[in-house]
């Protein structure tokens, strides 16, 4: 078969291989959160439906170019959706079943959406109100859950011969338009294009080297670039079965794995710790067709990297991406010592390094002075990451003016990401943090991605984050905020740090007990948030 060049085509080809081979696959919990019964489907029958939904859009006006909205958590019709969109050249822009009013109106007002897809119930959710007062006149509506009042059922039964003279899109038609997790501010809008999707899957073919039908569980959102590449797009080049999974519910992510025998699938890096620090739960399924996860969003501790290699045999992909086009991966092959690959990643495109990861050839990177945007080569100097390649981006959605001053004049984009450059002969990268997000205590500035990655192998701590506080003298101080069983003491920490053998002036000075980590829709801890709580209570 020819090279695919869009999502549609790299469909085609997957329902050619193989049509009767099962595909697509609901939560098995879905009647439980949504109301209807779970459905699998063979890749013939997913080509029937999405084809369905295409004819039911085109009879209904819709046009290459046209922007779909969709809310819904990780059920089929989501990557029904997709591929609809697909085979016409409409752009989906998908938003979490977590938006509700306010960051919906915003994304409405900026995308102007031709269509609306949505469901009634997700878990004691309707997400159909969610639109109440929000949706343009200009709007049509489709609820997968059938008919109701100015919303239609998604997928009627109507012929798909309507569509043999509609062309499909090429790999520069956009094919998404998917939102910064907004932490501070208005959403910004991430335009991709297919060329854009279709360049990243070497990343996770050589990552994982999954076989072709491989099965894989999908847990998270499928509404931004972690699981629209690693697995939706992923699925389709490896001709896989794609169970989706939505919310993170452990005891049913571990059923699925076990009934599904999947080889693959990608988990937050706390949750991998408490597997391994829970020897019931872990054995309570089998899992030995696991091969590969991927993981990130938070540091990795080295321990929970061989541990899963030792006691169960599988690799852990560490992972750092973004909507944007950042493509860093951290594979056993390129990386095998697990400490050094819960912590660095490859200089993909660095001059004079090679790989074995092909993305290295398609996606380049830089570091660069923040303030004056001079190169930086030597290691151990904390520098912005700049990128350029076949998998970036080419400025947010409507917004010409900021993106003149996020591209430089060779066309690499300015991440806000800090790392310094580090390992065996200056071959990796090292995570430092967000620009935005450095302690400045007396001067000093301090990575908490850097506390964070060494706390997060204490072995009475689950989840940690630090987050500044004020002080009238020198400015910031560091707060640990820590998810653990046990009470854990200021000195606890430092002398845990103390070994590890970081600098005085980054240990924490207060230490306060948490529940739970406060994260957004995307799974990334917001920091602001707990910094916001230190401001406002006497610390």
């Amino acid at each position: 078969m020819a090279e695919a060049t869009t999502l549609w085509q790299l469909f085609q080809q997957a329902v050619q291989r193989a049509p009767q081979q099962e595909a697509l696959l609901d939560p098995p919990n879905r009647e439980a959160l949504c109301g209807t019964p779970a459905r699998r489907l063979s890749f013939s029958e997913v080509e029937q439906t999405a084809l369905r939904i295409a004819a039911q859009w085109h009879q209904s006006g819709l046009r290459a170019g046209d922007i779909v909205l969709v809310q819904l958590p990780n059920v089929i019709e989501l990557p029904l959706v997709y591929l609809a969109a697909a085979r016409l050249g409409l752009i989906v822009s998908p938003v979490p079943v977590q938006y509700q009013q306010h960051e919906l109106r915003m994304i409405i007002d900026a995308t102007h959406p031709r269509a609306i897809v949505s469901g009634e119930r997700f878990k004691e959710d309707n997400l159909l109100q969610h639109f109440d007062g929000l949706i343009p006149n200009s709007s049509l509506c489709f609820s997968i859950d059938g008919p109701s009042g100015q919303w239609q059922a998604l997928g009627e039964n109507i012929e798909t011969a309507n569509l043999n003279d509609v062309p499909t899109p090429d790999q520069d038609a956009l094919f998404t338009l998917c939102w910064t997790s907004g932490t501070t501010g208005t959403p910004k809008g991430v335009p991709r294009r297919h060329r854009h999707w279709l360049a990243m899957i070497p990343a996770f073919e050589d990552a994982t080297a999954l076989p072709q039908g491989a099965a894989m569980v999908a847990p998270f959102p499928m509404v931004n670039m972690a699981a629209i590449s690693v697995f939706l797009v992923y699925w389709l080049s490896v001709n896989g079965k794609l169970a989706l999974h939505h919310p993170l519910d452990l005891p049913v992510f571990l059923q699925q794995i076990e009934e599904e025998k999947a080889l693959y699938t990608v988990a937050p890096p706390a949750l991998l710790s408490l597997l391994l620090a829970t020897p019931d739960l872990l054995n309570s399924r089998d899992l030995s067709s696991l091969r590969v996860i991927g993981s990130g969003s938070a540091p990795l501790a080295p321990s929970m990297i061989s541990g899963f290699k030792e006691q169960l045999g599988v690799d852990v992909v560490n992972m750092f991406g973004s909507n944007e086009g950042c493509c860093l991966v951290s594979d056993a092959q390129d990386v095998p010592d697990p400490t050094a690959r819960a912590s660095l990643f490859p200089r993909f495109g660095a001059p004079g390094i090679s790989w074995h990861n092909r993305i290295a050839q398609v996606f380049h990177t830089r570091l660069i002075d923040p303030d004056s945007g001079d190169a930086i080569t030597e290691a151990g100097k904390a520098g912005e990451l700049v990128i350029k390649g076949d998998t970036v981006f080419e400025g947010y959605w409507h917004s010409a003016e900021a993106n003149r001053e996020l591209f430089d004049a060779e066309g690499y984009f300015r991440t806000g990401d800090l790392f310094e450059i580090t390992g065996d002969n200056d071959a990796f990268y090292r995570f430092v943090g967000r620009r935005k997000d450095l302690i400045v205590r007396g001067g000093m500035k301090i990575s908490p991605e850097e506390i964070d990655q060494l706390l997060t192998g204490h072995p009475d701590i689950q989840e940690v984050a630090v987050a500044p506080y004020p002080d009238e003298h020198l400015g910031q101080r560091v707060a640990a905020f820590v998810v653990s069983q046990k009470p854990l003491t200021v000195d606890d920490l430092t002398a845990y740090l103390e070994q590890a053998g970081l600098a005085r002036f980054k240990w924490p000075e207060q230490v306060i007990a948490i529940d739970t980590l406060p994260r957004n829709p995307l799974n990334k801890v917001l920091r602001h948030e707990l910094a916001r709580q230190l401001e406002t209570t006497p610390v």
